[in-house]
């Protein structure tokens, strides 16, 4: 899909907890060891929040610091798109608590579930609003509290995953050389079992006996997960770049999706695109 919206980011934002877990901490659950989590992962260390900490906490340090990073205020932000499949509450959506916690105006906030993907499709989202004329100055944050779903049972999915958030302020620019060239979006919903939590939702609500099974956790068939998104990110760049007419060799930055070091590894070479 080829694109030409006149949208620019005005601002960044981030919040991660403070407690570290190091590879070496998982031991207190079960057998491994740095060696061993570094040579499949790449992964050293993971943020985790603490009680206290949740979603929305995280969200909203980020959102702030966004906010201040584009030099506006709150009352300037006419939509927010939060990212999430650890919401805050199943109801009301994560947004709308976020709006609040900002002091923000009663601007159109919304939750947008997409798993690893969300971010990506927040922004596409809130570029399309500004591009329609629906807002002119959005605010989109990814955010995810996965431990809340992490199986320390498991040892194969429970080195991977962390907690933290990333904000941008998207807002119609003036400016001609800045703006949103080209966006792709996609899902392969027959794959959907390759990394899931089977209960919670409306299929399998929640009772004593999910609990007892650990049905709430995430289930991963981790070498499907990899085939798969090596593939994905290699052609999903390829074709993006394509659509806004550019050479991979022009690109100056890549910023993959965080999986796991040895997932990026295998995509860049596809693509021959230096590392570092």
């Amino acid at each position: 899909m080829k694109l030409s919206w006149a949208v620019e980011c005005a601002g960044t934002g981030m919040s991660v907890p403070d407690r570290i877990i190091r590879n070496d901490d998982f031991l207190q659950w079960f057998d491994t060891s740095d060696e061993w989590i570094v040579q499949r992962t790449g992964i050293r260390e993971r943020r985790w929040t603490r009680d206290g900490e949740s979603t929305l906490s995280l969200a909203t340090a980020a959102g702030r610091d966004a906010i201040a990073d584009a030099g506006i205020s709150p009352d300037d932000i006419d939509l927010i798109v939060v990212a999430t499949i650890t919401p805050e509450h199943t109801l009301p959506s994560t947004a709308c608590e976020l709006q609040a916690a900002l002091g923000c105006r009663w601007v159109p906030s919304y939750d947008l579930s997409a798993a690893c993907s969300g971010f990506v499709y927040a922004m596409t989202n809130a570029a399309q609003s500004i591009e329609l004329g629906m807002a002119r100055t959005a605010l989109v944050v990814g955010v995810d509290c996965m431990t809340r779903m992490n199986n320390l049972e498991d040892r194969a999915s429970a080195i991977l995953f962390g907690d933290g958030a990333a904000a941008a302020v998207l807002r119609r620019s003036e400016s001609s050389d800045r703006r949103v060239l080209a966006a792709r979006l996609g899902a392969d919903g027959g794959r959907a079992l390759t990394i899931y939590v089977p209960a919670g939702g409306a299929a399998l609500p929640a009772s004593q006996k999910t609990i007892d099974e650990r049905l709430h956790f995430v289930r991963m068939q981790g070498r499907e997960v990899y085939k798969f998104a090596v593939t994905q990110m290699h052609e999903i760049v390829r074709d993006t770049a394509a659509d806004a007419g550019v050479a991979i060799d022009d690109i100056k930055l890549i910023i993959p999706h965080q999986s796991n070091l040895r997932i990026i590894e295998s995509a860049v070479k596809r693509l021959n695109y230096p590392l570092e």
